[in-house]
């Protein structure tokens, strides 16, 4: 017999408040415009109506939303005027993550994440706001048992005792805030103030201090407005790096059989359940101020949605772990996957092409800009073998392996990313070649492992190459028809 539930209460708090946080700042725009200098009380009317209509529609929602499970299938019933019934078997679902907010923890709380196979990537197909740990656990004892149903073994205890299991990775304190300092962000911090800023048009008047702006550069105040810049940008650099360290925070890895198993935030707590089954490729990050520590990046290309807040796909496995210890600990987690592979090196006529390729781009502003500044733009001409000598670094870092099982494509100098790919997770391998490309016998790698997912990509492989990995994945297809 199926009992309906409803979230506990902090869920109505938390969803009220998310919505009021939608709606104040346009109410504050609409009234500030709307009243042009004549303040009256009546103008608080239609904010106050909207205000009080959505406190109401939170609350209903709340009370509408029920959700329960019986031995086989998941049920969840919402909507206020519209009815809305998902029946979800447990077969179906592929992966739970689990997340403690300020107010889940306040509360005893957790806000859980049900991911489906066939969901829509980057989003949940079910979302507990609130629900309290102990009926997570059971949810969580019901369907193991309902996939584990030919195990005499009591997957409950079995539970237990993989929470237990000590962790194959952690950060430390030290590890956490080098971290944040070499994740930069800090232009995703001064995208979002500007996103912000973009909604007050009609508070902040952008033409006049656009007109200041312009004329303190033309009265040669370019030194004082660079620094104000920099200033700017230091400071969202510091916002960021408090953000990473917030999140990466008690960051650890476990293998609970087959599932790995990712804890990390402070004020936020999460939990992610990553399936081994639905690991479709492992990929190594190495930015070049990282690359300096010895550090690298290694993340897990997921078939399903957003688990980690990253991008649909992207799990982070270590944020920051030594070289040396990746492949070890990779190992431990997908025992698959080869990370000590040699890696065939680009052709050295493919050389000259990666030094060109950054100058079709930068030539031509590059030489305006120090005919415009002139004499001091003339130091702007040294991008030129700068960019020549990153594309040079690119040129040697670029490379590609093949095993019986897998291929490995590595790409990139400031961020070098490295993908490995089991051969039967490959969905697609394309190989192309341009006509100047064709002229210097090369051509371009690209493989998926999911439909419409990651993928990688080498540029100027050797053509005879290209076509030999091309029919090593033919010959598989072949095999299985």
């Amino acid at each position: 017999m199926m009992t309906k539930r409803r979230l506990h209460p902090v869920a109505m708090v938390t969803g009220v408040g998310r919505e009021l946080k939608n709606v104040l700042l346009p109410l504050l725009v609409v009234v500030v415009a709307g009243s042009g200098g004549d303040f009256s009380w009546r103008d608080l009317v239609v904010p106050l109506l909207v205000l009080a209509y959505t406190i109401v529609a939170g609350i209903l929602s709340w009370v509408r939303f029920t959700y329960g499970w019986d031995d086989q299938t998941l049920q969840v019933e919402e909507g206020v005027f519209v009815r809305k019934k998902r029946t979800i078997p447990f077969e179906r679902i592929q992966g739970i993550s689990i997340t403690e907010g300020i107010w889940q923890r306040l509360a005893g709380v957790v806000k859980v994440h049900i991911e489906t196979a066939g969901n829509v990537p980057g989003e949940a197909e079910v979302t507990l706001a609130a629900v309290s740990r102990e009926e997570v656990r059971r949810l969580q004892r019901d369907i193991e048992q309902a996939k584990e149903q030919a195990e005499e073994s009591n997957p409950w205890n079995d539970q237990e005792k993989r929470l237990l299991s000590p962790p194959l990775f952690t950060l430390s304190v030290k590890e956490v805030w080098l971290a944040a300092v070499t994740s930069g962000g800090a232009f995703s911090v001064v995208a979002a103030v500007w996103a912000f800023l973009s909604q007050l048009g009609d508070l902040i008047p952008y033409e006049a201090l656009f007109r200041n702006v312009q004329a303190t550069w033309n009265g040669h105040g370019r030194w004082y407005i660079g620094i104000i810049g920099l200033v700017a940008l230091l400071a969202a650099y510091g916002v960021a790096i408090v953000q990473n360290m917030i999140r990466f925070a008690s960051f650890a890895v476990r293998k609970q059989e087959d599932t790995i198993v990712i804890t990390r935030g402070w004020l936020e707590r999460k939990t992610v359940s990553v399936p081994i089954g639905r690991v479709q490729g492992v990929m190594i990050h190495e930015s070049w101020l990282r690359r300096l520590f010895g550090y690298a990046t290694v993340s897990l290309i997921h078939a399903g949605g957003a688990l980690d807040g990253g991008p649909p796909g992207d799990v982070v496995l270590c944020p920051l772990v030594k070289k040396e210890r990746v492949s070890s600990i990779v190992h431990a987690c997908l025992p698959e996957y080869d990370l000590d592979v040699t890696f065939h090196p680009l052709p050295e006529r493919a050389k000259i092409r990666y030094m060109l390729r950054p100058l079709y781009w930068l030539m031509v502003p590059v030489l305006l800009a120090a005919y415009i500044e002139r004499p001091w733009g003339a130091g702007l001409l040294l991008v030129l073998p700068l960019a020549a000598w990153i594309g040079v670094r690119r040129y040697r870092a670029a490379g590609w392996a093949l095993s019986s099982r897998q291929l490995t494509l590595r790409s990139g100098w400031f961020r070098q990313t490295t993908t490995y790919m089991l051969k039967r997770r490959l969905q697609s391998i394309e190989v192309s070649a341009t006509w100047w490309q064709k002229r210097k016998r090369l051509a371009t790698i690209s493989a998926a492992v999911m439909p419409l997912g990651t993928s990688a990509r080498v540029v100027d492989v050797d053509g005879q190459d290209a076509a030999a990995v091309y029919r090593w994945l033919q010959a598989e297809r072949k095999d299985e028809t």
